[in-house]
């Protein structure tokens, strides 16, 4: 009698339970790392697994979509049509990728544009402001005077 229960009982936990049990693919598989490997989990991809629960949660996910049948493609597809391209680590290499791989590009060019142009137009303003007109002095005794009193003046600054 005890043994029907306890076959009953194995059997329920068998059959309540078939993706833990019968899992065909486990974290070490290639197919679940390949597609783990793509994904940015929400910026939670370089955390631990033991302490991250969204990293658990999209762990498990990806496992329960392999043990259903569902490719490698078409789960990466599956997250990139509900996050967007931020569901990848790196863009997509296809047109939908295209501007998120140009725009670094882009940017610094931009800059080194922009830092040519300010640096060309300060060169223009040195040579412009370079010429200072000569004082002419009246007399040489006004120069004398001038000279004493910046003299003085000085000493008693410094």
């Amino acid at each position: 009698m005890k043994g029907k229960y306890l076959l009953f009982v194995l059997l329920l936990f068998f059959l309540s339970s078939p993706t833990s049990v019968w899992a065909n693919f486990d974290y070490n598989a290639k197919e679940f790392q390949e597609v783990v490997n793509q994904l940015d989990m929400q910026g939670h991809s370089n955390d631990d697994l033991a302490t991250c629960k969204v990293k658990q949660m999209y762990y498990k996910e990806v496992q329960e979509m392999l043990d259903e049948g569902m490719t490698p493609e078409e789960i990466i597809e599956f997250y990139v049509a509900e996050y967007g391209q931020s569901a990848l680590k790196e863009p997509a290499k296809d047109k939908s990728g295209l501007i998120a791989w140009s725009m670094p590009i882009v940017g610094v060019l931009t800059g080194i544009a922009v830092l040519f142009y300010w640096l060309k137009r300060g060169k223009k303003k040195v040579s412009v402001d370079s010429s200072v007109p000569e004082i002419a002095w009246e007399s040489e005794e006004d120069k004398e005077i001038t000279e004493k009193i910046f003299e003085e003046e000085r000493r008693k600054h410094f």
